[in-house]
């Protein structure tokens, strides 16, 4: 188009690499999400004695995990249609926050109903960082190219559930369970500082992406979804006694 100016070769090549600082941050807060999904199957007698539960009541633990699952998959489809709308940078730290701020309530909880709900929390902010970095991978790099960091996005969400187990047993080990999830809040904090000052050299982007019109958001939608797949959850989570 006439007026627009070519982008130099250095330009290009240090959009590239903020590109991908942005990818290994994003990758390493799913990591993280993903580790937290299982972090306290290890913990869960620490936690349930904690919060005043017995251990004869062990049924009534399970919705510290299957809460957080419930967060994590019932986000899925919404957090990506919010970044397709919103844009990834402020879906991102939107995610990262309800991370952060879900860490902190079952880091402080003292009865069992806190717990869920802080994991529930933790589900949403650290499901929601999927989507976002897949639709990060789309923007950002050409088809073609998009693969590898997809891939490597896939993997580690899955090292996350493996090692999520050894890393809560390591921290219980040490420290109390609480510190599970005080970690949580410096980690997410020093991530979101990353993002802030590489996505300040992307205000210099050489070649921004022509202005689109952006559909409506399916609102209802949107609700029928997360309501499905909270009744799906709690349809599954129902122990007896």
């Amino acid at each position: 188009a006439a007026g627009v100016v070519p982008a130099s070769p250095e330009a290009l090549t240090a959009a590239r690499n903020r590109d991908r600082w942005r990818l290994a941050l994003a990758a390493f807060a799913v990591l993280l999400a993903a580790a937290d999904t299982y972090v306290v199957v290890v913990a869960l007698p620490s936690i349930m004695s904690g919060v005043g539960v017995g251990l004869d009541r062990l049924q009534r633990a399970t919705p510290i995990i299957s809460g957080f699952l419930l967060g994590y998959t019932a986000v899925l489809p919404l957090i990506g249609r919010l970044a397709d709308l919103a844009g990834t940078e402020p879906v991102l730290a939107g995610c990262l926050s309800a991370f952060a701020v879900g860490s902190v309530v079952t880091a402080t909880a003292h009865a069992l109903p806190v717990v869920v709900a802080g994991r529930a929390l933790q589900g949403v902010g650290g499901g929601g960082l999927v989507p976002v970095t897949q639709a990060m991978v789309a923007a950002r790099w050409p088809p073609d190219a998009r693969g590898l960091p997809l891939g490597v996005v896939g993997a580690l969400q899955e090292l996350g559930s493996v090692i999520g187990p050894l890393y809560g047993a390591g921290i219980v080990a040490v420290a109390s369970w609480r510190a599970i999830f005080w970690i949580n809040v410096p980690v997410t904090l020093i991530l979101g500082a990353g993002f802030w000052l590489v996505g300040r050299g992307l205000r210099a982007s050489p070649a921004p992406a022509p202005l689109t019109a952006r559909p409506r958001p399916d609102l209802v939608g949107m609700v029928l979804i997360v309501a499905g797949g909270a009744g799906l959850m709690v349809g599954l989570d129902s122990p007896a006694g």
